[in-house]
Protein backbone atom coordinates (compact mmCIF):
# COMPACT_ATOMS: atom_id res chain seq x y z
CA UNK A 1 0.00 0.00 0.00
CA UNK A 2 1.22 3.50 -0.87
CA UNK A 3 2.31 5.41 2.25
CA UNK A 4 2.36 9.25 2.37
CA UNK A 5 5.51 10.86 3.76
CA UNK A 6 4.27 14.38 4.56
CA UNK A 7 1.18 16.54 4.20
CA UNK A 8 1.91 17.33 0.54
CA UNK A 9 2.42 13.64 -0.22
CA UNK A 10 -0.77 12.88 1.69
CA UNK A 11 -2.73 15.35 -0.43
CA UNK A 12 -1.35 13.92 -3.68
CA UNK A 13 -2.11 10.32 -2.64
CA UNK A 14 -5.54 11.17 -1.22
CA UNK A 15 -6.60 13.02 -4.37
CA UNK A 16 -5.13 10.30 -6.61
CA UNK A 17 -7.35 7.72 -4.89
CA UNK A 18 -10.37 10.02 -5.10
CA UNK A 19 -9.75 10.48 -8.84
CA UNK A 20 -9.73 6.72 -9.32
CA UNK A 21 -12.97 6.39 -7.38
CA UNK A 22 -14.56 9.17 -9.44
CA UNK A 23 -13.56 7.54 -12.70
CA UNK A 24 -14.71 4.12 -11.48
CA UNK A 25 -18.11 5.55 -10.54
CA UNK A 26 -18.25 7.35 -13.88
CA UNK A 27 -18.04 3.96 -15.59
CA UNK A 28 -20.12 2.03 -13.04
CA UNK A 29 -23.33 4.03 -13.39
CA UNK A 30 -23.83 3.69 -17.17
CA UNK A 31 -22.64 0.08 -16.96
CA UNK A 32 -25.36 -0.80 -14.44
CA UNK A 33 -27.97 0.96 -16.58
CA UNK A 34 -26.72 -0.85 -19.66
CA UNK A 35 -26.87 -4.23 -17.91
CA UNK A 36 -30.53 -3.64 -17.06
CA UNK A 37 -31.29 -2.95 -20.72
CA UNK A 38 -29.15 -5.62 -22.39
CA UNK A 39 -30.02 -8.42 -19.96
CA UNK A 40 -33.75 -7.69 -20.02
CA UNK A 41 -33.78 -7.39 -16.24
CA UNK A 42 -35.67 -4.12 -16.58
CA UNK A 43 -38.67 -6.12 -17.90
CA UNK A 44 -38.39 -8.48 -14.93
CA UNK A 45 -38.49 -5.49 -12.58
CA UNK A 46 -41.59 -4.20 -14.38
CA UNK A 47 -43.28 -7.62 -14.16
CA UNK A 48 -42.66 -7.73 -10.42
CA UNK A 49 -44.01 -4.19 -10.08
CA UNK A 50 -47.17 -5.14 -12.03
CA UNK A 51 -47.61 -8.28 -9.91
CA UNK A 52 -47.47 -6.15 -6.75
CA UNK A 53 -49.35 -3.02 -7.86
CA UNK A 54 -51.82 -4.48 -10.36
CA UNK A 55 -53.17 -2.01 -12.88
CA UNK A 56 -52.34 1.11 -10.84
CA UNK A 57 -49.92 3.07 -13.03
CA UNK A 58 -48.56 5.12 -10.17
CA UNK A 59 -48.07 2.00 -8.07
CA UNK A 60 -46.21 0.26 -10.88
CA UNK A 61 -43.84 3.23 -11.22
CA UNK A 62 -43.30 3.33 -7.46
CA UNK A 63 -42.56 -0.37 -7.01
CA UNK A 64 -40.34 -0.46 -10.11
CA UNK A 65 -38.30 2.45 -8.81
CA UNK A 66 -37.89 0.85 -5.38
CA UNK A 67 -36.54 -2.33 -7.02
CA UNK A 68 -34.40 -0.22 -9.35
CA UNK A 69 -32.95 1.70 -6.38
CA UNK A 70 -32.23 -1.54 -4.49
CA UNK A 71 -30.31 -2.84 -7.52
CA UNK A 72 -28.11 0.26 -7.53
CA UNK A 73 -27.70 0.22 -3.75
CA UNK A 74 -26.16 -3.25 -3.85
CA UNK A 75 -23.33 -1.96 -6.03
CA UNK A 76 -23.08 1.60 -4.75
CA UNK A 77 -23.02 0.94 -0.99
CA UNK A 78 -19.52 -0.62 -0.86
CA UNK A 79 -18.14 2.25 -2.94
CA UNK A 80 -19.84 4.84 -0.72
CA UNK A 81 -18.56 3.11 2.42
CA UNK A 82 -14.99 3.08 1.15
CA UNK A 83 -14.97 6.66 -0.18
CA UNK A 84 -17.01 8.23 2.62
CA UNK A 85 -15.73 6.30 5.64
CA UNK A 86 -12.63 4.14 5.09
CA UNK A 87 -10.70 6.62 2.95
CA UNK A 88 -11.58 9.63 5.11
CA UNK A 89 -10.42 7.79 8.25
CA UNK A 90 -7.25 6.59 6.57
CA UNK A 91 -6.21 10.19 5.97
CA UNK A 92 -7.43 11.52 9.32
CA UNK A 93 -10.24 13.62 7.86
CA UNK A 94 -13.32 11.97 9.37
CA UNK A 95 -14.68 12.61 12.87
CA UNK A 96 -17.44 9.98 12.62
CA UNK A 97 -17.57 6.47 13.98
CA UNK A 98 -19.24 3.78 11.88
CA UNK A 99 -22.64 4.19 13.53
CA UNK A 100 -22.69 7.93 12.93
CA UNK A 101 -21.61 7.49 9.30
CA UNK A 102 -24.26 4.82 8.75
CA UNK A 103 -27.01 6.99 10.24
CA UNK A 104 -26.09 9.93 8.00
CA UNK A 105 -25.86 7.65 4.96
CA UNK A 106 -29.30 6.22 5.77
CA UNK A 107 -30.84 9.68 6.13
CA UNK A 108 -29.32 10.80 2.82
CA UNK A 109 -30.52 7.65 1.06
CA UNK A 110 -34.09 7.94 2.39
CA UNK A 111 -34.28 11.65 1.58
CA UNK A 112 -32.97 11.06 -1.95
CA UNK A 113 -35.31 8.09 -2.44
CA UNK A 114 -38.39 10.02 -1.29
CA UNK A 115 -37.65 13.06 -3.45
CA UNK A 116 -36.71 10.98 -6.50
CA UNK A 117 -39.85 8.86 -6.16
CA UNK A 118 -42.10 11.92 -6.10
CA UNK A 119 -40.35 13.45 -9.11
CA UNK A 120 -40.52 10.17 -11.03
CA UNK A 121 -44.23 9.76 -10.35
CA UNK A 122 -44.81 13.29 -11.64
CA UNK A 123 -42.64 12.62 -14.72
CA UNK A 124 -44.55 9.49 -15.74
CA UNK A 125 -47.89 11.16 -15.05
CA UNK A 126 -46.84 13.96 -17.42
CA UNK A 127 -45.68 11.46 -20.06
CA UNK A 128 -49.03 9.65 -19.93
CA UNK A 129 -50.95 12.95 -20.00
CA UNK A 130 -49.12 14.48 -22.98
CA UNK A 131 -46.94 12.01 -24.94
CA UNK A 132 -45.97 14.70 -27.49
CA UNK A 133 -44.90 17.60 -25.26
CA UNK A 134 -44.03 15.73 -22.08
CA UNK A 135 -40.38 16.80 -22.22
CA UNK A 136 -41.31 20.49 -22.09
CA UNK A 137 -43.82 20.06 -19.28
CA UNK A 138 -41.35 17.86 -17.37
CA UNK A 139 -38.64 20.49 -17.75
CA UNK A 140 -41.03 23.16 -16.47
CA UNK A 141 -41.78 21.03 -13.41
CA UNK A 142 -38.05 20.44 -12.93
CA UNK A 143 -37.39 24.18 -13.06
CA UNK A 144 -40.06 24.81 -10.42
CA UNK A 145 -38.71 22.09 -8.12
CA UNK A 146 -35.14 23.39 -8.55
CA UNK A 147 -36.26 26.85 -7.49
CA UNK A 148 -38.14 25.50 -4.45
CA UNK A 149 -35.21 23.31 -3.41
CA UNK A 150 -32.89 26.30 -3.70
CA UNK A 151 -35.10 28.15 -1.22
CA UNK A 152 -35.73 25.35 1.28
CA UNK A 153 -32.35 23.55 1.19
CA UNK A 154 -30.66 25.78 3.81
CA UNK A 155 -33.64 25.80 6.18
CA UNK A 156 -35.07 22.27 5.83
CA UNK A 157 -32.37 19.94 4.45
CA UNK A 158 -29.12 21.16 6.04
CA UNK A 159 -30.55 21.01 9.61
CA UNK A 160 -31.24 17.29 9.11
CA UNK A 161 -27.47 16.75 9.23
CA UNK A 162 -25.91 19.79 10.92
CA UNK A 163 -26.77 22.59 13.31
CA UNK A 164 -26.55 26.30 12.61
CA UNK A 165 -25.14 28.55 15.30
CA UNK A 166 -23.95 32.07 15.97
CA UNK A 167 -20.30 32.99 15.75
CA UNK A 168 -19.22 32.61 19.38
CA UNK A 169 -16.16 34.83 19.03
CA UNK A 170 -17.62 38.30 19.65
CA UNK A 171 -14.77 40.15 17.97
CA UNK A 172 -14.92 37.94 14.87
CA UNK A 173 -18.70 38.21 14.75
CA UNK A 174 -18.48 42.00 14.76
CA UNK A 175 -15.98 41.97 11.89
CA UNK A 176 -18.01 39.49 9.83
CA UNK A 177 -21.29 41.34 10.37
CA UNK A 178 -19.66 44.65 9.51
CA UNK A 179 -18.31 43.14 6.30
CA UNK A 180 -21.73 41.72 5.43
CA UNK A 181 -23.41 45.06 6.12
CA UNK A 182 -20.81 46.84 4.01
CA UNK A 183 -21.94 44.92 0.94
CA UNK A 184 -25.66 45.04 1.66
CA UNK A 185 -26.29 41.53 3.00
CA UNK A 186 -28.67 41.41 6.00
CA UNK A 187 -26.40 40.96 9.01
CA UNK A 188 -28.51 38.11 10.41
CA UNK A 189 -27.69 35.93 7.41
CA UNK A 190 -24.21 34.80 8.47
CA UNK A 191 -24.08 31.46 10.28
CA UNK A 192 -21.65 28.95 11.71
CA UNK A 193 -22.22 25.26 10.98
CA UNK A 194 -20.95 22.33 13.08
CA UNK A 195 -19.15 20.63 10.20
CA UNK A 196 -16.71 19.17 12.74
CA UNK A 197 -19.48 16.70 13.56
CA UNK A 198 -18.39 14.77 10.46
CA UNK A 199 -15.03 16.03 9.16
CA UNK A 200 -11.80 17.92 9.80
CA UNK A 201 -12.18 19.74 6.47
CA UNK A 202 -12.95 23.46 6.41
CA UNK A 203 -15.55 24.96 4.12
CA UNK A 204 -17.90 27.86 3.53
CA UNK A 205 -20.87 28.37 1.24
CA UNK A 206 -23.32 30.92 -0.05
CA UNK A 207 -26.69 29.24 -0.35
CA UNK A 208 -30.41 29.89 -0.54
CA UNK A 209 -32.67 32.09 -2.66
CA UNK A 210 -34.42 35.29 -1.60
CA UNK A 211 -35.09 35.43 2.13
CA UNK A 212 -33.22 32.15 2.74
CA UNK A 213 -29.92 33.50 1.34
CA UNK A 214 -27.08 33.09 3.80
CA UNK A 215 -23.33 32.83 4.20
CA UNK A 216 -22.42 29.65 6.09
CA UNK A 217 -19.00 29.16 7.71
CA UNK A 218 -17.95 25.78 9.06
CA UNK A 219 -16.81 25.67 12.67
CA UNK A 220 -13.62 23.99 11.43
CA UNK A 221 -12.91 27.17 9.49
CA UNK A 222 -13.76 29.55 12.33
CA UNK A 223 -11.68 27.61 14.86
CA UNK A 224 -8.52 27.09 12.78
CA UNK A 225 -8.21 30.29 10.75
CA UNK A 226 -7.27 33.80 11.83
CA UNK A 227 -9.90 36.53 11.89
CA UNK A 228 -8.41 38.05 8.77
CA UNK A 229 -8.51 34.71 6.94
CA UNK A 230 -12.14 34.17 7.92
CA UNK A 231 -12.92 37.64 6.58
CA UNK A 232 -11.29 36.61 3.29
CA UNK A 233 -13.68 33.62 3.05
CA UNK A 234 -16.68 35.79 3.94
CA UNK A 235 -15.68 38.35 1.31
CA UNK A 236 -15.48 35.57 -1.30
CA UNK A 237 -19.00 34.42 -0.42
CA UNK A 238 -20.23 38.01 -0.46
CA UNK A 239 -18.83 38.20 -3.99
CA UNK A 240 -21.26 35.43 -4.92
CA UNK A 241 -24.02 37.41 -3.23
CA UNK A 242 -23.22 40.67 -5.04
CA UNK A 243 -22.85 38.89 -8.40
CA UNK A 244 -26.18 37.01 -7.99
CA UNK A 245 -24.35 33.76 -8.62
CA UNK A 246 -27.11 31.54 -7.18
CA UNK A 247 -29.46 32.87 -9.86
CA UNK A 248 -26.79 32.57 -12.55
CA UNK A 249 -26.06 28.95 -11.69
CA UNK A 250 -29.76 28.15 -11.47
CA UNK A 251 -30.38 29.66 -14.93
CA UNK A 252 -27.36 27.86 -16.40
CA UNK A 253 -28.45 24.57 -14.87
CA UNK A 254 -31.97 24.96 -16.24
CA UNK A 255 -30.62 25.69 -19.72
CA UNK A 256 -28.55 22.50 -19.69
CA UNK A 257 -31.46 20.49 -18.26
CA UNK A 258 -33.68 21.71 -21.11
CA UNK A 259 -31.17 20.16 -23.50
CA UNK A 260 -31.26 16.93 -21.50
CA UNK A 261 -35.06 16.70 -21.58
CA UNK A 262 -35.17 17.48 -25.31
CA UNK A 263 -32.55 14.82 -26.09
CA UNK A 264 -34.35 12.43 -23.75
CA UNK A 265 -37.58 12.90 -25.68
CA UNK A 266 -35.83 12.39 -29.02
CA UNK A 267 -33.92 9.35 -27.79
CA UNK A 268 -36.95 7.63 -26.26
CA UNK A 269 -38.95 8.15 -29.47
CA UNK A 270 -36.11 6.75 -31.57
CA UNK A 271 -35.15 3.78 -29.43
CA UNK A 272 -38.18 2.74 -27.38
CA UNK A 273 -39.79 0.47 -29.97
CA UNK A 274 -36.49 -1.15 -31.03
CA UNK A 275 -35.84 -2.06 -27.39
CA UNK A 276 -39.39 -3.47 -27.00
CA UNK A 277 -40.74 -0.66 -24.81
CA UNK A 278 -44.38 0.10 -25.52
CA UNK A 279 -43.78 3.87 -25.35
CA UNK A 280 -41.87 6.54 -23.49
CA UNK A 281 -44.38 6.00 -20.70
CA UNK A 282 -43.28 2.37 -20.21
CA UNK A 283 -41.45 2.42 -16.87
CA UNK A 284 -39.22 -0.43 -18.08
CA UNK A 285 -37.57 2.24 -20.26
CA UNK A 286 -36.36 4.20 -17.22
CA UNK A 287 -32.76 2.89 -17.53
CA UNK A 288 -32.70 4.13 -21.14
CA UNK A 289 -33.99 7.56 -20.13
CA UNK A 290 -31.46 7.79 -17.31
CA UNK A 291 -28.70 6.66 -19.66
CA UNK A 292 -29.61 9.46 -22.09
CA UNK A 293 -29.69 12.03 -19.29
CA UNK A 294 -26.35 10.70 -18.02
CA UNK A 295 -24.76 11.00 -21.46
CA UNK A 296 -25.98 14.57 -21.94
CA UNK A 297 -24.74 15.54 -18.49
CA UNK A 298 -21.36 13.96 -19.22
CA UNK A 299 -20.99 15.90 -22.46
CA UNK A 300 -22.02 19.18 -20.83
CA UNK A 301 -20.07 18.69 -17.60
CA UNK A 302 -16.87 20.46 -18.77
CA UNK A 303 -18.95 23.44 -19.89
CA UNK A 304 -20.87 23.60 -16.60
CA UNK A 305 -17.67 23.33 -14.55
CA UNK A 306 -15.91 25.94 -16.68
CA UNK A 307 -18.77 28.34 -15.99
CA UNK A 308 -18.61 27.58 -12.27
CA UNK A 309 -14.83 28.17 -12.19
CA UNK A 310 -15.39 31.51 -13.91
CA UNK A 311 -17.81 32.56 -11.16
CA UNK A 312 -15.39 31.39 -8.48
CA UNK A 313 -12.54 33.41 -10.00
CA UNK A 314 -14.78 36.48 -10.05
CA UNK A 315 -15.63 35.94 -6.36
CA UNK A 316 -11.93 35.61 -5.54
CA UNK A 317 -11.19 38.85 -7.38
CA UNK A 318 -14.06 40.54 -5.54
CA UNK A 319 -12.57 39.49 -2.20
CA UNK A 320 -9.11 40.71 -3.14
CA UNK A 321 -10.39 44.10 -4.26
CA UNK A 322 -12.76 44.44 -1.30
CA UNK A 323 -10.08 43.73 1.29
CA UNK A 324 -7.08 45.33 -0.42
CA UNK A 325 -4.60 42.64 0.62
CA UNK A 326 -2.98 39.61 -0.97
CA UNK A 327 -0.96 37.99 1.80
CA UNK A 328 -4.01 37.03 3.85
CA UNK A 329 -5.78 35.64 0.80
CA UNK A 330 -2.72 33.55 -0.09
CA UNK A 331 -2.26 32.26 3.47
CA UNK A 332 -5.96 31.39 3.55
CA UNK A 333 -5.73 29.44 0.28
CA UNK A 334 -2.63 27.59 1.48
CA UNK A 335 -4.22 26.69 4.79
CA UNK A 336 -7.44 25.49 3.14
CA UNK A 337 -5.45 23.39 0.71
CA UNK A 338 -3.50 21.80 3.57
CA UNK A 339 -6.51 21.20 5.81
CA UNK A 340 -8.66 19.74 3.00
CA UNK A 341 -5.78 17.77 1.43
CA UNK A 342 -6.35 19.52 -1.89
CA UNK A 343 -4.18 18.36 -4.77
CA UNK A 344 -1.58 21.11 -5.37
CA UNK A 345 -1.12 20.03 -9.02
CA UNK A 346 -4.18 18.16 -10.34
CA UNK A 347 -3.88 16.76 -13.88
CA UNK A 348 -4.98 19.39 -16.40
CA UNK A 349 -7.50 17.04 -18.04
CA UNK A 350 -9.09 16.22 -14.68
CA UNK A 351 -9.27 19.86 -13.68
CA UNK A 352 -10.88 20.75 -17.03
CA UNK A 353 -13.48 18.01 -16.76
CA UNK A 354 -14.32 17.74 -13.04
CA UNK A 355 -13.23 20.86 -11.13
CA UNK A 356 -15.95 23.41 -10.36
CA UNK A 357 -13.40 25.57 -8.47
CA UNK A 358 -9.97 26.64 -9.70
CA UNK A 359 -7.18 24.65 -7.99
CA UNK A 360 -5.46 26.33 -5.06
CA UNK A 361 -2.28 27.02 -7.04
CA UNK A 362 -4.22 28.95 -9.68
CA UNK A 363 -6.11 30.95 -7.07
CA UNK A 364 -2.82 31.91 -5.42
CA UNK A 365 -1.24 32.75 -8.78
CA UNK A 366 -4.20 34.99 -9.58
CA UNK A 367 -3.78 36.78 -6.24
CA UNK A 368 -0.07 37.34 -6.87
CA UNK A 369 -0.89 39.03 -10.17
CA UNK A 370 -3.04 41.61 -8.41
CA UNK A 371 -1.57 44.95 -7.39
CA UNK A 372 -2.15 46.48 -4.01
CA UNK A 373 -1.14 46.31 -0.38
CA UNK A 374 0.27 42.94 0.64
CA UNK A 375 -0.04 43.48 4.37
CA UNK A 376 -2.98 42.86 6.66
CA UNK A 377 -5.20 45.75 7.59
CA UNK A 378 -6.94 45.97 10.91
CA UNK A 379 -10.45 46.84 9.89
CA UNK A 380 -11.13 45.53 6.37
CA UNK A 381 -10.13 42.41 5.99
CA UNK A 382 -12.06 34.37 0.88
CA UNK A 383 -10.47 28.44 -0.43
CA UNK A 384 -10.64 25.16 -2.13
CA UNK A 385 -13.89 25.09 -0.16
CA UNK A 386 -15.88 28.30 -0.91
Amino acid sequence: MEQPKNNSDQAVLYQRIRRRLTLFHLILTPSLLGILLVSGWTFALRQNAVAFAGSCEGGIVGVYFLLFSLYFLIFDLPLSFYSGFVLEHRFGLSNQNFGQWLLDALKKALLSLALSLVLLEVLYWIIRADPVRWWLWAWTAYAFVSYILGKVFPVLVVPLFYKYGKLEDGELEAKVLALAARFGMPVGNVYSLNLSKTTQKANAAFMGIGKTQRVVLSDTLVQNFTHSEVEVVVAHELGHYKHHDVWRLLAFGLATSLVAFAVGFWGMNKLASSLNFSSAGDVAGLPLLFLIFYGVNLVLMPLMNAYSRRLERAADLFALKALGTRDVFISCMNKLGEQNLADPEPPAWYEWFFYDHPPVRKRIAMAKRQTGDSSETSSRRPDEGP
